[in-house]
């Protein structure tokens, strides 16, 4: 953030008598050597008093969390939220707090969730803040509660899930009395309205430390009360071409799948419930091995579910979907059937394939020059064969009609889908009308 907004800003608090505090994640980033967090702040200043300060300085304003005593300003191209000091008291149970304005900041801090957020910095002297140690916490990289951790958690369940999500997001271990106290107010996260938890899930699933976010998930029970499709795959034994039960393996696939990049939210949500069905098809073989067949099927049908009752937006869940179908999809090395592979990924090959890498990241076996190759070949298609990528049929429902002089009816679908399924494996060209006519009348002869 440059200098000169947010400089005035902080001036114009000091003038009008008020104390301003940056809060949060900004100081624990700073000490984590992280940079580039939005900086928030805590004042004695009221919310009208907040926003009458940022209009005289003609900063853009939000006022939709004013009930909870927070502006939003905008400064120098980011929004900060200033907040007065609060002194929350909680109905147990619930997630929303009664607010009441708290008189210092050392109330405001005592009612943060854990020790590494509760630190504080006048913004005009200097001065540095720290009632519970979260320096400490931070630098031996623990995520501890605010004084008594099941008292915390009652307050507000949420705050489980914010430790997790935590975890993940920057790899610090859970002290062991505020994981306990996870454990047991576990079962509050029932009381929480769907979208904050899918919110937290959210970024829980593309932390850079995930595998330590999912394993306090399972650990805690909270991915039994948030997730209960999930649970059956915890223990769920696997044969002998996997190091780990599918839970394990499952945490190993997110782990393997970088969390970077617009298509990384769809991937990592592929790779959590990319085997939710073993659980649900696990039969022994003839040869006394597990076998799981038809799990990506089944697996896609509750991935639907699932997701919808997470209220994921149908796009996000049609995809993470279709890529938990074609997961075991495993295509010959050749033009034609690389075609189909990559037609049936309906455009999505390039996440179907990082998903099948990080799939086989925790089998015994290594499969990673078979996956070499299938993306190499994938890529020359992708440019090479374009239109026959496409699929589709050279004559439509009209031609058809036109060319044998019946009305249109069911007979029109066999056609067209012979005749796409022609130009997707290359033995007819994608425009070749003659040729496609002579297809059809052999098939209506």
């Amino acid at each position: 953030m440059s200098a000169g907004q947010r400089e005035a800003f902080l001036s114009a608090f000091v003038v009008a008598g008020h104390q301003l505090w940056t809060v949060g994640g900004a100081l624990r980033d700073e000490l984590l050597g992280v940079p580039g967090r939005d900086e928030d702040f805590a004042t004695d200043a009221t919310p009208d008093q907040t926003e009458a300060i940022a209009r005289g300085l003609r900063r853009s304003v939000q006022t939709v969390g004013r009930h909870f005593g927070t502006i939003g300003v905008r400064l120098d191209g980011r929004w900060s939220e200033v907040t007065t000091f609060r002194g929350d008291a909680y109905s147990d149970g619930t997630r929303w707090p009664d607010v009441t304005f708290g008189a210092s900041i050392e109330e405001d801090l005592a009612r943060r969730d854990f020790t590494m957020n509760a630190l504080a910095r006048n913004t005009a002297t200097g001065r540095v803040l720290d009632l519970f140690g979260g320096a400490a916490d931070i630098e031996a990289r623990l995520i501890r509660a605010v004084g008594e951790p099941v008292r915390r958690f009652t307050e507000d369940p949420l705050r489980i899930l914010r430790g997790i999500r935590f975890a993940s997001e920057v790899g610090f271990a859970i002290e062991p009395e505020t994981r306990e106290a996870m454990r047991q107010t576990a079962g509050l996260l029932a009381t929480l309205s769907q979208e904050r938890v899918t919110a937290e899930l959210d970024r829980l699933l593309q932390g850079r430390a995930v595998a330590a976010g999912l394993g306090a998930l399972a650990e805690t029970g909270a991915l039994a009360v948030v997730l209960p499709e999930l649970a059956p795959i915890v223990g769920c034994e696997q044969n002998r071409f996997h190091r780990f039960d599918v839970w394990g393996h499952t945490v190993a696939t997110v782990a393997a799948i970088g969390p970077s990049g617009p298509e990384g939210r769809v991937r990592r949500w592929a790779a959590f419930l990319h085997d939710l069905g073993k659980p649900y098809v696990r039969h022994t073989k003839t040869n006394g091995e597990w076998g799981f067949f038809r799990h990506e099927t089944v697996g896609a049908d509750l991935a639907e579910g699932l997701l919808g009752r997470l209220k994921v937006a149908k796009a996000e869940t049609r995809a993470v979907a279709l890529l938990v179908r074609r997961h075991m999809d495993r295509p010959n090395l050749d033009r034609r059937s690389v075609r189909r592979f990559m037609a049936r990924s309906e455009g999505m090959w390039p996440d179907l394939v990082a998903l099948k890498r990080a799939d086989n990241a925790s089998h015994t076996y290594d499969d990673a020059a078979y996956h070499d190759a299938l993306a190499a070949l994938a890529a020359r298609i992708a440019v090479e064969d374009a239109a026959a990528l496409r699929g589709e049929s050279p004559l439509s429902g009209d031609d058809l009609v036109r060319i044998f002089g019946r009305a249109p009816g069911p007979w029109i679908k066999p056609v067209k889908a012979r005749l796409s399924a022609l130009v997707l494996d290359g033995d007819l060209a994608p425009g070749d009308k003659e040729a496609a006519e002579r297809v059809a009348r052999r098939m209506l002869r």
